[in-house]
Parts: structure tokens; sequence; C-alpha cells
């Protein structure tokens, strides 16, 4: 299905407002409302569910190349499902079940979303995304400088966390709305340049100040791979120039911003400790890496692995490597699912992202932080992370449609690229 079959739809109204409005004020405020996840179910998660039900009474067609990553998480849930079986007595390991589930129905839902109109709901995505992650700065930093006694509620682990349960969960949601707020002056695009720019400098505040090293080196690499993307793959030299000159003077202010948040004495001891590669429980036998290497020998010997969410109880920690958990939760089909998953998410990104499509400066905020999360797998657990799964399907969804508009106007394409 193309973009361009929305127009031959006949709108559904009530009382003067269409349908497809509905539906996209429905994602918005799932979006805008995401930046609270401190309960469970969260806000978002039953926004959701209303947004689902919208787009089921109009339909939600299969793009016929979603289809790998649907069989795949289905492959993947399967395996923690039949290791559960194993200790279904356990509490934990059903809500961790039907928690993966959740994850992969919203990637699915996702996909589907974005494929018929990537343009057009890519930027409903994306805006509520940024009103979401704005909320979610201004609630991290109030709380790291305890502005007006709300540092034991948003920050109770000295580091800003806002509305989320973990520190490192808010810094990398924070992520993707910083490389679009990026890209969006590389590129010169929107209104209220002032707003933006205080949207951007705030979101990167709280990202810092939630001193999470892994969601640091996260946004380094998501930032750096989206300036090179855009660079390469924009046509005029003039844009190319504006987007040399924006870098070198967004990585200077960028400095700048943290230089001013060391210059709070609990800020730069914070910074100091956290700068630190290796922590003392990261190394040593009953270390994190001590743990990782000694669960190995035994995820060889059992398919079903230990069991959802029973990693911790055999090794006292958990296992910080979501490739590794997803053997020892998922058992050996859910480890293999995933594995195979995650390539052919890199490669179906690749492919997008080097597709010449209207939407192509969405592929690339997308495929960037996706990427960038991935690699970050290796250093901490993100299979429950909302904001991989929904990028996760929006670049699968962007990928089968701008396969079909390749194959659509690729004669366009040849010529275009001549000129």
């Amino acid at each position: 299905m193309t973009a361009g079959a929305l127009s031959h739809r006949p709108p559904i109204r009530l009382l003067g407002v269409s349908l497809e409005q509905v539906q996209a004020a429905s994602v918005w405020l799932m979006m805008a409302s995401s930046f609270f996840v401190s309960i469970e179910p969260a806000p978002s998660d039953f926004l959701f569910m209303v947004a689902l039900l919208l787009y089921a009474v109009s339909g939600l067609k299969i793009p016929v190349l979603v289809v790998p990553m649907i069989l795949y998480l289905l492959l993947y849930n399967l395996g923690g499902f039949t290791s559960f079986l194993g200790v279904s007595t356990e509490e934990e390991a059903g809500m961790f079940i039907m928690t993966s589930a959740y994850m992969a129905v919203s990637a699915i839902f996702f996909a589907f979303y974005v494929t018929p109109d990537p343009v057009r709901r890519m930027a409903v995505f994306t805006n509520g995304y940024l009103a979401g992650a704005v909320i979610a700065s201004a609630l991290g930093v109030i709380g790291y400088f305890d502005v007006a006694g709300f540092g034991a509620a948003l920050a109770p682990i000295a580091r800003a966390q806002g509305a989320f349960k973990d520190p490192n969960v808010l810094a990398t949601y924070l992520i993707f709305p910083g490389v679009v707020l990026m890209q969006g002056f590389m590129l010169g695009n929107g209104r209220h340049h002032v707003v933006r720019l205080g949207a951007l400098i705030l979101v990167l505040a709280a990202l810092f100040l939630a001193f999470s090293r892994g969601a640091w080196l996260n946004f380094a690499v998501a930032a750096l791979l989206s300036i090179i993307f855009t660079f390469a793959l924009t046509p005029s030299p003039r844009l190319r120039v504006r987007i040399i000159v924006l870098s070198i003077v967004g990585l200077a202010a960028t400095a700048i911003l943290v230089i001013c948040l060391l210059s709070f004495e609990t800020v730069r001891d914070l910074f100091l400790d956290r700068l630190t590669l290796a922590k003392d429980y990261d190394s040593g036998e009953r270390g994190r890496f001590g743990v990782q290497a000694n669960s190995i020998p035994y995820l060889l010997e059992l398919p079903l692995g230990f069991g959802p969410d029973q990693f911790s109880k055999h090794f006292g920690l958990d296992p910080h490597n979501v490739f590794l958990n997803a053997f020892a939760s998922y058992g050996w089909l859910g480890g293999i699912s995933y594995l195979v998953l995650i390539v052919s998410t890199i490669i179906a990104g690749f492919k997008t992202v080097l597709t010449r499509t209207p939407w192509q400066s969405f592929a690339i905020v997308v495929f960037c932080p996706l990427f960038a999360t991935i690699l970050q797998g290796v250093q901490i657990d993100t299979d429950h992370w909302r904001h991989f799964y929904w990028l996760l399907g929006l670049m699968w969804g962007l990928f089968a449609a701008s396969m079909a508009y390749g194959v659509a106007h690729r004669p366009f394409i040849s010529h275009h690229a001549r000129a």
C-alpha cells in the first residue's frame, strides 16, 4: 500500500471530525504521555490500546516486507513462552512474558501504522514524542537540582530520572528526539527555531544529568551517524556546507553546555565518578563481566535457558546484555530469533536510509538511534524498552514503504541521480 492510497479512501466522519484525525490524535497523545512510566501499565500503554483499536476500525493491512519482522518476533516470544513453561509458578516470569508480547505487538503496530503514509504519520509520531521528551527532560532537570523539593521523587539516586523508573532508560528515551531536533537545524526544517533550540538544550541537559555512560555513547554514535548520512545523502552543496558549519557550532555549543553544568560541584563529582569505564561492580568474578562469562557454559547446555527473568536468581545480577538475555530468558529458539531479527533490521535500515524517498530524513533519524541502541544492547538489557520497539516497528514500516516507492519511481530516481 503506497502513501497515495489513502487519498482513494472516503473519509469516515463523526461530528465533523474524520476518523483519520482521531487516529492521529490518539498516536500523538500516546507519544506525548510517554514521559510518565513510573507506574505500569503507564498512561501511554492505555493510549496505545486506544490507538490500536482506532486503527483496527479502518483496517491494518500487513505489508509483505514487514512479515520477516513479525515472524522473528513471534519465534522470539514463542521461545520465551516455551522457556516459561519450566518456571510457570514464578509470578515474575509470567509478567515478563506478557511484557515481551506487548512490546512485540507495539512494534508490529507501528510498522503497520507508518507504511501507508510515512511523511504525515512520522510527523505525528515525532511531534508527539518531542512533546513527551521536553516534559520528561524538564522533570529530570527539576529533580536533579531539587527544585521545590522534588529531588527525592524525580532524582532519587542523585541522577536525573524524572517520571521514569531508571535514569538509564530516561537517557536513552531522549536520544531519538535529540537527533530529530539536531537534524532539523541542519536541514533548516520547521519554524519556531528559538523554541526548538530551547527544547534541544533541555533534552541534552537531561541526557547528560542522567549520568548514563551507555546513553552518552549511544547519543554520540547516533548523532555522528545522522550527520554522516544527512551530509552524504544531501544533493545540495549549499546544504552540505550548512551541515558542516552547524555541526561544528553544535559541537562547540554542547561542550559549552557541559562545561556550564560541570561548574556545579555535585555535577562535576558525579561526572568524574561515572566517567570511569569499568566500575567496581563491573569487574571481578562476581561482577557484571564475570557473571556473564560464567553463565555462557550453562546456556550452551540449556536449550530452554534459565527461564524468563530468572538469570538474577542464578547469578545474583541481571545479565546486562540483551543478546545474552535472549538466550537466558527465551532459550535457544528465542536467542537465535533475536539475533536474526537484529541482523535483518540493520540490513533493512541501511537499505531504507539509502533509498531516495520523500521520507528519507525520517528514515535517518529512526535508523541512527535504533542502530546505536542495538549496539548498547551489549552493555544493558534493552528487550523491554518501549522506545526500542517503537523505533524497530517504524524502521520496518519505512523499509516496506521505501522499497515499494523505489520500485514505483525507479526511472525518476535514476534520472535524479544523474542530474
